[in-house]
């Protein structure tokens, strides 16, 4: 279905449109230059973190080396080494330990077979565990091996107390044979926090297969062969969610001595990252709002004011084309559309005079018809019209709104009208019913539903003329409803309608006594009839003897007077 548009869209969209336009894609540029700036200043801390980490590993590595020099150059230590004096030892290299910084510098010495004659451990520092004589790159040293460095090398080895990064040389005797060798260790711990004390970076250390040595987070999972296979030809980017937290990390290659250790990575927060783009693209979004809004608002309301008498007129013309006849427009001006108002003003109220006087003719003409089908038998003659009195007069005690009191009294006027296709031979009949004769008669309120069916003003007044015969206790007709699925006043209306019938004369039977059939209806109460209104009736109890008095007079009045009575 095609949209209609109001004055008021076709006057604001134009503006919207072009402030859209504008004021997007102005804000995209801004927002889009902002954001690669952030972005580029983010991996920029991120690639100095990384270079600055890998250059203080670089600074150890030559302040370890240089420390393993000492220890090995310094004069009596090789013959110390060659006889096993642990003592002379102890003494030549306490100092270097002592000198060491950090403090957790810890000295090992091993013979030529690689036996340990010496363990120089700091004062509540880490514990040298387990011998060196199997590790390859010991081997490798007192077997004389050298490469393109040298004679020192660095390995790293996994110990109870942790990761321990070992630097190891040769102690050449004075006919250049080894003799031993000395190894310094530190732990990967302090070479860590001294790298982090002046970084605002996280650092994880990973061994060449690409499990996590170290790492100052926790959670880190170990590298895929994915990025592994990346790492040897450059640095690699990668994005992880660790406890709930967005992290950036760069991983690197670990080289000591030109050789690959593993992989170190330096990590930032991505949150903050996303944080400042966040930041830049909501003060932009709040510019842009501030702006469109208060464009549109000027728009808008220069727009209300235009339109707004034009939407009070279609407003109007949608209440009276719903029924409501007693609206009427608003003038709110002299201009034209205030000349508008006031003639469409005069047009309903001609309107609602024609459709009152047509409703009136009409519902005139329908009650003469059910006057004439109580004619038609002359012990029923007036029943309608005695009924609609003692409903009003239960509905007056119960207090029943002004809206249900006009459809209980056309409903009671009209309630029987379905018997017009009842055959006389069944209405005038003096003996009981047949199941046939009583299933024919127990037809008319649909039927009189279906005649009224299409009259939109008697619609409120439908359920009581096909509902008057339902029960209380639900073993009514038609529909067998039962209790408060029946409407108020077609409660009302059944209990006036029964009363009625009791009291007046029929073929085949004398009408009860006033008092007898008071106390009927108070005993079917909460069986038959709603307790509720059966409490009313019997507070009206003496009106309603009164119009029984006058019922023959009741019956010859029309419906205005009828109202008028009740």
């Amino acid at each position: 279905m095609r949209r209609q548009w109001t004055i008021r869209q076709k006057i604001v969209l134009p503006f919207f449109v072009l402030l859209v336009f504008v004021g997007m894609v102005g804000t995209i540029l801004i927002t889009a230059r902002a954001t690669t700036a952030t972005v580029a200043a983010f991996e920029g801390t991120l690639l100095r973190a990384s270079l600055l980490s890998n250059d203080h590993l670089a600074v150890l590595e030559a302040e370890r080396l240089a420390q393993l020099r000492a220890a090995i150059d310094t004069q009596g230590v090789a013959a110390a080494v060659a006889g096993a004096d642990t003592s002379t030892l102890a003494r030549l290299l306490r100092p270097i330990q002592a000198n060491a910084v950090p403090s957790q510098l810890v000295i090992r010495v091993l013979d030529a077979k690689g036996n340990e004659e010496l363990v120089l451990t700091p004062a509540g520092g880490p514990q040298a565990a387990g011998p060196l004589s199997n590790e390859p790159t010991v081997i490798a040293v007192l077997a004389g091996h050298t490469d393109a460095r040298g004679d020192k090398y660095v390995f790293p080895r996994s110990e109870p107390s942790g990761i321990m990064l070992y630097w190891v040389g040769p102690v050449h005797s004075d006919q250049h044979t080894v003799v031993g060798a000395v190894v310094l260790g530190e732990p990967l711990t302090e070479i860590a926090g001294s790298i982090r004390d002046s970084r605002a970076s996280d650092l994880i250390f990973y061994d060449q297969s690409g499990r996590v040595l170290l790492s100052s987070l926790k959670g880190v999972p170990p590298l895929s062969q994915t990025i592994l296979g990346q790492l040897p030809n450059r640095p690699v980017r990668v994005s992880q969610t660790l406890d709930g937290h967005r992290y950036e990390f760069l991983v690197a290659t670990w080289n000591l001595r030109t050789s690959s250790i593993g992989y170190i990575a330096a990590a930032l927060e991505g949150e903050s990252l996303v944080a400042s783009v966040t930041q830049i693209r909501l003060l932009m979004l709040v510019l842009f709002a501030v702006g469109s809004l208060t464009t549109l608002l000027f728009g808008t309301i220069v727009a209300k004011r235009i339109t707004r008498p034009v939407e009070q007129l279609v407003a109007s013309t949608a209440a009276i084309a719903a029924g409501n006849w007693r609206h009427r427009a608003t003038v709110a001006s002299n201009d034209e559309i205030g000349v508008l108002a006031s003639a469409f003003n005069v047009m309903t109220d001609t309107l609602e005079q024609k459709a009152r006087e047509v409703e009136e003719t009409y519902f005139a003409s329908i009650e003469s018809l059910a006057r004439a089908i109580d004619a038609r038998d002359p012990y029923t003659f007036g029943h309608s019209t005695r009924v609609a009195a003692i409903s009003l007069e239960i509905a007056d005690e119960i207090g029943l709104p002004a809206e249900e009191r006009t459809a209980l009294r056309r409903a009671a006027l009209l309630h029987d009208i379905g018997k017009i296709g009842v055959e006389d031979s069944i209405l005038r009949k003096k003996g009981p019913l047949t199941d046939e004769e009583w299933n024919a008669m127990r037809e008319h309120p649909l039927i009189g539903y279906k005649m009224l069916l299409g009259l939109n003003f008697l619609k409120p007044s439908l359920s009581g003329v096909l509902h008057h015969h339902e029960r209380w206790d639900g073993k009514g007709y038609p529909a067998g409803l039962k209790d408060d699925a029946i409407t108020p006043y077609v409660r009302i209306l059944t209990v006036a309608d029964t009363f009625d019938a009791m009291t007046s004369d029929r073929p085949y039977r004398s009408g009860l006594p006033y008092e007898r059939a008071l106390a009927e209806i108070r005993r079917f109460g909460g069986t038959q009839f709603d307790p509720a209104v059966v409490d009313a009736f019997i507070a009206r109890a003496s009106q309603i003897s009164i119009l029984l008095t006058e019922k023959s007079a009741l019956g010859q009045q029309d419906v205005t007077s009828l109202e008028r009575a009740a």
